[in-house]
């Protein structure tokens, strides 16, 4: 029966992955007909009337449109027609022939129509004009707008390298100029300007200022803005940033990039390597993760997402961020993704990279000679004889010399367990183009990355391809359709990387990992055997993800009101994971050294025959099966209105609704006693001691919203928002709905005369200010509900049926509610000489409120009472944000720099905290996280140097030795004191810089942290496990007295190993590190054009390539931090060199 049922279920699922691979075959139809229908929609016949609305557009671009929409097709000499020159349209539903009229206004040009053919030409009576290029020389000026001489701007004919440079009085002179050419003047800290010769024999120019970025668009929420007129504290990356670097997530390409914003890659294992961060630091004693929203949706994840596909992301860190509500405390994170360009011709482009990875830094272990040295010092120190010794003179002698392989090795776990390269590669193919009807976005890519070990069973792949598409209904209706699939395939070990890395550090180097002949050596405990434990051998665990996002758009402008549109949007995301975990039993191989020496054998013969097998891990296959569906719908709706009056009074405006729901469900088995470790499924495992298990999730959110902004003549600005949210998380009757209201004010004295009269040499300036109170709902829900467990029962009388227990596992809280941010801003943003150079400031106070916490001392943890969180946890946070960046070109050479710096810095103001005996024990006032440790201040010498300070009973020479912080002559409890450092560092900075020439470009990024402090390592070692080199080098003994270091210890037998816990294991974690490197070179346009391709480029690239600066020799500094080891025991964090290529067709 249980057979039948395993086998209805193994069908039922057949059933189900066929359903979804033809809904997946049938949403691919559709978007590919929607494609094809989009074009057909596009070819309009001769009589029909078109719609061009468009600047500076080419006539030879016109005239592709016109062929591209109609049946006509033109016939023309470039030699006669100028086809290169520019217009300004805009043309609403216009006759072919209307729409020539206006193109060639004013120009010499005619048409003439027949059937289906339209010729060009021109009223010039001399028909040899038509296949001659006049060459002339041209002659000029180039001044700024007050008329002072320009020297040094570059002048070019376009198209080609034939240019010359303004002398100091601004003039220029070019010979052999084609009378139909164009000259590009361009100069840094000005507007380019393209001019057509036409004939003329003198050109003047005057160029007008560039104010760097200005014009650059924004993403605000909901909405984007130029930056000009951008007055909250706003952060943005663009998409070349984002690719620069070869990583497997988009997170690692933010670090060092964007003030305020601490991006730290904690690990470097495939699939788990993205980077963790955190917008002006901690400002919460709970979740402070911040919002992430990818186009417009939250709930997406930004590491699944393809580089190539991202246009820019945005970082909103102050009170613009308000407009997010109950989840924007901690920050927003705004993506936004690639679309198609209208009137864009299609384009087709196609990039990989190669790379390999290696870890940046290693601790240092010690060797088997050092390692036996220190064990019998450890064991001397408990007073050990010597015959009961573990090692002895002669062992270490033999572990030197290197001639006894089978019994004395010099085992380097790393080097056993580890490769020097793992393998990294990246294909993306990306489609983009659009006509005046549709816009379309496609793209395909794969990322593929290995584990480091030799003996390797982690892999990570993941998939991607994306289909955005805009339709032009008409003038007043566009509708988008955009989806964004991505599958993740991730295989590893059964063991986890901190046991793995751990089991590699603990690896005695006396012990054997692998014997001569190749067979496995014994492990360190518990099946831990590092070479074994990384591969197949002990199984594997693969999780397979499934990602779908999908979103409809609608846009619709009000014809009878200008300004006025209505927009929404439906999105529905699914997301499906499956993990399969099979852990097998497997041989290891230890050596009967009894035996082995009473045959005669001293060390250097072969044993193998001597090699006994144990099995290890486990004694037979277990597996565990899990699924979880998880789903996600949301609803937007927008009203918005724009407007100028009297060309200085721009106002915005826009009121929104917004709903999210998601759910979730998950089921878990697990089954032990497998017939045979090659059938890894649920029906061939046994029914004792089997397990099953399932979960159900829910969450839904109704939002009300709306922004005003307005500002006069660009100079002074106002920006209000309010938010009222409603979160199924709280209760209806007390804390469910929470208002977030914000003000945000800017002025730019830069743009009245006044300034530019006395201090134009800022050109650009801008102050601002800003408050916004925000929420936080990072908790877990339904806190304002009774929740219960099933726990121990009872057999019922008579019938000896087992009943279930049913307990209470908390208290409710009915009055919980959201965190509240009351968020200060106020700084400036400034340009100087041209806008060459650049200098913003941003000052920044938050105070955090209703932080859910326990009371700890109305109610203290012995007590046995259990009581709910509740709302009155305070956190102070402030700091400041500094960006400074200089451009210039000299000749050929263009070169920028920009730097960040930010320092941030939290306090707890208030979390019930139990009364100290000691006032510097109070953690009020102290950043979050930090550790109440002893101080140690040296090693005692000796036994009258232990003699003369107070120290804990049993001290002797080389412990390490505490301070007496409150002086009383004894070390108690109350010595200890709180670290004014913790993990999470204050200061954080970058600087980036490209330099180009001609077609080589060279571009970098620095990134750098200071004032963090965490333990890095405090490892059992000893007689069972190995010493990290950092305890071996400098260490005290009798014959060195003056170490900084203590003596040698057998795991916890020292009081400072176990009950006295002190700063020595805290290290300092500021670094300093070459983040990225790249160095490209473009195709030249005449290989390119030959090779009938668009654009070219090749590069070479690295990741984490050389860390500048540590403040600690032991490991690599931004490595994570796991369990109470620090980070030492993490999977290393990678170092990436990488060779690539971008083509476009």
């Amino acid at each position: 029966m249980k057979k039948n049922n395993c086998l209805i279920v193994s069908m039922l699922f057949w059933a189900w992955k066929r359903k979804l691979v033809f809904v997946m075959r049938l949403t691919f139809s559709i978007c590919l007909l929607s494609v094809l229908q989009s074009f057909a929609i596009s070819t309009f016949s001769q009589n029909s009337k078109l719609s061009i609305k468009q600047e500076n557009i080419s006539v030879e671009s016109v005239i592709q449109l016109i062929q591209d929409q109609t049946d006509y097709h033109f016939m023309y000499s470039g030699l006669v027609v100028d086809v290169k020159r520019t217009v300004d349209l805009n043309i609403k539903r216009k006759s072919v022939p209307e729409i020539l009229e206006v193109v060639f206004k004013n120009t010499d040009v005619t048409y003439k129509i027949n059937g289906q053919l339209i010729a060009l030409n021109t009223v010039r009576k001399n028909s040899s004009a038509f296949f001659q290029k006049q060459n002339v020389k041209i002659s000029g000026r180039v001044s700024d707008s007050s008329g002072s001489p320009l020297p040094g701007v570059t002048v070019v004919i376009k198209g080609t390298t034939n240019g010359t440079v303004t002398n100091v009085d601004g003039e220029y002179s070019l010979t052999n100029v084609s009378e139909d050419a164009t000259l590009v003047f361009s100069f840094v800290g000005m507007k380019p300007q393209e001019i057509p010769v036409a004939g003329k024999a003198s050109i003047n120019v005057v160029m007008a200022e560039e104010t760097f970025g200005i014009d650059e668009v924004v993403a605000i929420g909901y909405g984007t803005q130029k930056k000009v007129n951008v007055i909250g504290s706003v952060a943005q990356v663009e998409s070349d940033a984002l690719t620069a670097a070869p990583v497997s997530n988009v997170s690692n390409s933010l670090a060092a990039r964007m003030p305020g914003v601490i991006v730290q890659q904690r690990s470097g294992e495939p699939g788990n390597n993205s980077a963790g961060i955190l917008i002006r630091g901690k400002s919460t004693l709970g979740n402070n993760s911040p919002l992430i929203i990818v186009d417009g949706i939250q709930g997406r994840d930004i590491n699944s997402l393809n580089a190539e596909d991202i246009q820019s992301i945005s970082v909103l860190k102050d009170a613009s961020a308000a407009i997010y509500g109950a989840r924007a405390a901690n920050g927003v994170i705004l993506v936004t993704t690639k679309e198609g360009q209208i009137n864009k011709p299609i384009s087709l482009t196609y990039g990989f990279y190669q790379g390999y990875n290696t870890p940046t830094m290693l601790p240092e272990m010690a060797d088997a000679s050092t390692y036996a040295q220190m064990v019998r010092e450890a064991q001397g120190y408990l007073g050990t004889n010597e015959e009961n010794m573990l090692f002895s003179e002669s062992d270490i002698e033999k572990f030197k010399s290197g001639e006894y392989i089978w019994t004395h090795p010099n085992t380097d776990a790393y080097k056993e367990a580890l490769a020097k390269f793992s393998g990294i590669d990246h294909h993306s193919l990306i489609i983009q183009g659009g006509t005046n009807v549709v816009e379309y976005y496609g793209s395909l890519g794969t990322q593929h990355e290995d584990g480091i070990y030799k003996n390797n069973a982690t892999s990570f792949n993941r998939y991607n391809y994306k289909m955005n598409l805009d339709f032009k209904v008409n003038e007043y209706i566009n509708i988008g359709l955009y989806t964004n699939g991505i599958k993740e395939n991730k295989v590893y070990p059964t063991m986890d990387t901190w046991t793995i890395f751990s089991s590699i550090q603990n690896f005695r180097p006396t012990d054997f990992m692998e014997w001569p002949n190749g067979f496995p050596g014994p492990d360190v405990g518990h099946g831990y055997q590092p070479k074994v434990m990384t591969g197949f051998e002990y199984g594997s665990n693969k999780n397979e993800m499934h990602r779908s996002y999908n979103t409809l758009s609608a846009n619709v402008k009000v014809p009878w009101i200008d300004g006025l549109s209505l927009s929404g949007t439906y999105s529905y995301d699914k997301r499906y994971s499956k993990n399969k975990k099979f852990e097998t039993p497997y041989t290891l191989y230890s050596l009967d050294k009894v035996a082995y020496f009473a045959a005669g054998y001293t060390g250097k013969e072969d044993g193998a025959d001597f090699l006994v097998p144990t099995v290890a891990n486990i004694p037979e296959p277990r597996l565990t099966d899990s699924f979880n569906d998880y789903k996600n719908i949301s609803t937007f709706l927008k009203v918005d209105y724009t407007k100028t009056f009297n060309d200085v009074h721009n106002f915005s405006a826009f009121i929104a609704y917004e709903s999210f729901e998601t759910d979730n469900e998950g089921i878990s088995a697990f089954r032990r006693y497998f017939i045979s470790d090659q059938i890894p499924y649920l029906f061939a495992g046994g029914t004792d001691q089997q397990n099953i298990s399932s979960s159900v999730g829910l969450d839904a959110s109704v939002n009300y919203f709306g922004r005003l902004s307005y500002n006069y003549n660009d100079t002074y600005l106002l920006q209000f928002t309010f938010r009222r949210d409603g979160s199924l998380r709280f209760s209806e009757e007390s804390g469910r709905w929470g208002n977030f209201p914000s003000i945000i004010v800017g002025y730019r004295p830069s743009n009245q005369d006044w300034w530019k009269d006395n201090i134009g040499f800022i050109n650009y300036f801008k102050l601002k200010a800003s408050y916004g109170q925000l929420g936080n709902d990072l908790i877990s829900p339904f806190q304002y509900l009774a929740s219960y467990k099933f726990s121990g029962g009872w057999v019922q009388d008579g019938s000896r049926n087992y009943i279930p227990g049913l307990v209470q596992t908390g208290v409710p809280n009915p009055l919980i509610t959201w965190e509240v941010a009351n968020m200060y801003n106020i700084g400036w943003e400034s340009q100087f000489l041209n806008s060459k150079m650049t200098f913003d400031t941003d000052f920044f106070y938050e105070r955090r409120s209703n932080i859910l916490v326990k009371r700890q001392a109305s109610v203290p943890d012995y007590s046995g009472i259990t009581l709910p969180d509740e709302n009155f946890g305070i956190v102070d946070n402030k700091g400041v944000e500094l960006n400074l960046g200089y451009r210039d070109k000299i000749g050929d050479l263009y070169y920028n720099i920009n730097g960040n710096f930010s320092f941030a810095r939290n306090k707890i103001i208030e979390y019930d905290e139990p009364k100290r005996n000691v006032s510097w024990q109070q953690r009020t006032g102290y950043p979050q996280g930090a550790e109440l440790v002893y101080h140690a201040i040296g090693v005692f010498k000796d036994e009258a140097h232990v003699n003369s300070y107070p120290h804990v009973e049993g001290a002797i020479p080389g412990d390490l030795i505490l301070e007496d912080f409150d002086e009383d002559g004894k070390i108690t409890a109350d010595d200890q004191i709180l670290l004014n450092m913790t993990r999470d560092p204050e200061i954080t900075y970058g600087a980036s810089f490209d330099v180009e020439y001609k077609n080589w470009k060279l571009d970098g990024l620095l990134q750098g942290v200071g004032r963090c402090q965490n333990k890095i390592y405090f490892h059992l070692q000893g007689l069972l496990t190995n010493y990290f080199q950092h305890e071996a080098e400098g260490r005290w003994t009798v014959d060195n007295i003056n170490a900084d270091k203590p003596r040698t210890v057998e795991r916890e037998s020292a009081y400072w190993r176990s009950d006295y816990m002190s700063d020595y294991y805290y290290h300092r974690m500021d670094y300093l590190r070459l983040k990225n490197l790249r160095l490209s070179y473009t195709i030249p346009k005449k290989v390119v054009d030959t090779l009938k391709m668009k654009n070219a480029q090749i590069y070479v690239s690295g990741q984490n390539l050389l860390l500048i600066y540590s403040a600690n020799d032991i490991m690599d500094p931004e490595t994570g931090f796991s369990g109470s080891e620090g980070g030492v025991s993490s999977y290393p964090v990678m170092k990436t060199y990488s060779l690539g290529v971008q083509v476009t067709f």
